[in-house]
């Protein structure tokens, strides 16, 4: 996860499993390898203060529903492998003028990599992210989504921001859901990252 926007090295066979979407998206600032593919979000608050109005999103291509603060754009980061082309579907938006971001992706297995345990797909993603010299892991556990395995771990980043970042595998494929908050505003948004990050499901 060397740039966290590269595909993740899993084992010693050196497969390309996933693109991580925290990179230039949450973490880096720098745009997306992407291509836009729907309407424009909505306007950020522009008071900067949480808001209750938030809207339900389901993308039924993606197989999930969520909450989000307005209607996400979408993007697709497109990487070239040594097996083909994958494709990550980003789903993103924001408050408080842009500082703080919610994003959820996902990205399908390639065949060669199918038949991988999901434990190691798993913690490939959490070493590359808790591995990163450029972030300081606050916490890290195992959760579950109904009866799929996830990992959620929390860093800060050297921008001095939070991100809360979780990681689901249904069947082949791997949902991401990451939210990231100036850690000044970390307790006043405390409330909005938990129904963002809490609100996922999926169809």
């Amino acid at each position: 996860l060397n740039t966290l926007g590269n595909p993740i090295m899993l084992n010693r066979t050196s497969l390309p499993v996933v693109p991580m979407l925290l990179g230039s998206l949450l973490l880096l600032g720098e745009p997306a390898m992407s291509q836009s593919r729907s309407s424009q979000p909505a306007p950020p608050t522009p008071t900067g203060q949480p808001t209750g109005q938030w809207v339900p999103f389901q993308s039924d291509k993606g197989g999930f529903s969520v909450l989000m603060p307005s209607q996400p754009t979408e993007r697709v980061q497109t990487v070239n492998t040594g097996t083909g082309v994958v494709n990550t579907y980003l789903f993103s938006t924001t408050l408080d003028g842009g500082s703080t971001n919610f994003t959820v992706s996902y990205v399908d297995l390639p065949k060669s990599v199918e038949s991988m345990p999901e434990n190691l797909v798993l913690e490939a993603i959490a070493s590359g992210i808790t591995g990163d010299e450029r972030f300081k892991v606050l916490s890290e556990r195992v959760i579950k989504l109904n009866d799929y395995n996830g990992r959620e771990i929390k860093v800060e980043s050297q921008k001095k921001s939070i991100v809360q970042h979780r990681t689901y595998i249904v069947k082949q494929r791997i949902y991401q859901i990451a939210v990231e908050v100036p850690a000044v505003n970390q307790a006043r948004f405390a409330g909005e990252v938990e129904r963002f990050l809490n609100s996922f499901k999926l169809l």
